[in-house]
């Protein structure tokens, strides 16, 4: 990671470079020494439209290089560092398009300052709002892609936004097709539950209910084969990752109907990747009615 921001610093040192090389060598060339006394309003609108078409370019030549030597990494991370570079552009782009109008700095800053002030309380919102989006990218609560909670909130992050994150909204286990625009203020104000931070794999669990003469055990073994073909081999893999003893856990417990008849509840859980819990859960549920008919018939 160290290489590739050295390598993408430089590209856009270069980059920076070259630009006032070039803007030099034209003020040079073209007698611009005076193009910021604005004689003409036709100078001024050339000039900011040169400077906005130049930063469309940077934009442009800044998302290349950063794709091509972030090539092979997280693809959600990559969007993300586009988006900080792209939205921190346009936030030169005002100030530069700003003095250039006003021909000096210091009359922009001075009127920024009167605009902040006056628009501080009719703005709250959008600029919790920011304040939030500047949480998310620094303390990453989320990422793009991650499965998470926001208040009572829960979906697949698809963008985040200086606004707004973009949730795909999730109903049982299953995308909904659905988006929920949620201000970045919910990331100051309201819990968030990452269920994939660090690790793509939550627990879930498949439950049998039978008699309560059942042998309890003989059906958590039979259950625990049931889940072992289906997530088994990933179970592993994060026990050797992890260095940790994970294998499926087996529960029995004994409730009663209305009527007061007892049964046996027997439930085995199991380690699965986030974004397919509900077609695993299906697959072994398959397995476990092929696998349990006779105790099922009863």
């Amino acid at each position: 990671m160290k290489s590739l921001m050295k390598s993408i610093g430089f590209w856009l040192l270069f980059l920076l470079t070259a630009a006032v090389g070039a803007a030099a060598y034209l003020t040079k060339q073209l007698d611009l020494s005076n193009v910021f006394s604005f004689n003409t309003p036709l100078t001024r609108i050339l000039l900011i439209m040169m400077v906005v078409l130049a930063s469309q370019v940077v934009i442009k030549i800044g998302v290349w290089l950063i794709e091509k030597y972030a090539k092979g990494k997280d693809k959600a991370q990559l969007k993300q560092i586009t988006s900080i570079y792209r939205y921190g552009i346009d936030l030169v782009l005002i100030f530069v398009v700003l003095g250039l109008l006003y021909g000096v700095i210091g009359p922009v800053v001075t009127s920024i300052g009167f605009m902040a002030a006056g628009l501080t309380v009719a703005l709250q919102k959008p600029i919790l709002n920011l304040a939030g989006w500047l949480t998310i990218v620094t303390k990453r609560p989320y990422k793009i892609g991650d499965r998470v909670d926001i208040g009572n909130i829960g979906g697949y992050v698809h963008e985040i936004a200086l606004m707004h994150t973009y949730l795909s909204l999730i109903e049982q286990n299953e995308q909904t097709g659905k988006v929920s625009y949620v201000p970045n203020e919910q990331a100051l104000t309201q819990p968030i539950v990452n269920y994939t931070k660090g690790s793509a794999l939550v627990w879930d669990s498949v439950r049998v209910k039978v008699p309560a003469t059942a042998d309890a055990q003989i059906i958590g073994k039979k259950l625990a084969g049931c889940v072992e073909e289906v997530v088994g081999k990933e179970m592993k893999e994060a026990a050797k990752k992890w260095k940790a003893d994970i294998r499926p856990e087996i529960r029995a417990a004994i409730e009663y109907t209305s009527t007061l008849q007892p049964f046996l509840e027997v439930s085995v859980r199991y380690l699965v990747n986030a974004k397919i819990v509900a077609s695993t859960k299906t697959e072994i549920t398959k397995k476990v009615l092929a696998r349990f008919s006779k105790e099922l018939k009863r």
